[in-house]
């Protein structure tokens, strides 16, 4: 399994920076079906370059930055920037897993980003380890938001998160420290099917179908008061 990655962000720093943390990050979990291979396959600081890597190759994530500069042009990306521009790379390539670096911690654009079809979405100053942890969660299809971030979603107490039981706040607790389902399962010493059905259970009292939507509506509402 080989694992193709692209980086488009306007600062050289954080686009050399990204590559020498995905190049040096921890080995992927254990968990992980396969151990795939992971190649930084381009980079780019323009839209025109991202453009030309999405067509001349199969890039499977994108790291994008979320200020990624668009100035008008003969582009079909041009003029567009953040939200805009993450929707229409969803639209246009739907296999594509986009991780979005923003130096925002507003949780009504991190909800935003991952309503418009954003995988993960992490700061700038992101460290190898979580980086690690991003990536392994993409790869294996999940959404990710590192730590310091999730905790911004999780603030304030409502009637949903009282219905929830302690099994289900603790699969969000964890979900929230950046563990994906079989970390989870290890660390509650169940099995993977016990905890997926206890965030099953989660998301219906949530009234969300998905992953991304169980964010979108805890970034949205500020649901929860979840000590981490």
């Amino acid at each position: 399994m080989s694992i193709n990655i692209a980086i488009a962000h306007e600062h050289t720093i954080i686009r050399r920076g990204v590559m020498s943390m995905i190049m040096n990050a921890p080995a992927l979990p254990s968990d992980s079906f396969s151990r795939p291979e992971i190649k930084v396959t381009g980079d780019t600081a323009s839209p025109s370059g991202l453009m030309s890597l999405l067509t001349e190759q199969t890039i499977d994530i994108l790291f994008l930055g979320f200020s990624l500069a668009t100035t008008p042009g003969p582009n079909p990306i041009s003029g567009m920037d953040g939200v805009l521009l993450i929707k229409w790379l969803n639209r246009k390539y739907p296999k594509l897993k986009m991780i979005v670096l923003s130096p925002y911690k507003n949780t009504q654009l991190i909800r935003m980003t991952l309503e418009a079809g954003a995988k993960a979405y992490i700061s700038r100053d992101t460290c190898e380890k979580t980086l690690s942890r991003t990536l392994s969660s993409v790869i294996n299809d999940e959404v990710y938001i590192e730590r310091e971030l999730m905790n911004a979603l999780f603030q304030n107490n409502n009637q949903a998160s009282r219905e929830l039981s302690p099994r289900e706040i603790d699969v969000l607790r964890m979900m929230c420290q950046g563990l994906n389902l079989t970390q989870i399962a290890q660390q509650m010493n169940l099995s993977n099917k016990t905890v997926s059905a206890h965030k099953l259970r989660a998301m219906e009292k949530l009234n969300v179908s998905n992953d991304c939507q169980l964010y979108c509506v805890l970034a949205k509402t500020q649901a929860f008061d979840i000590a981490i």
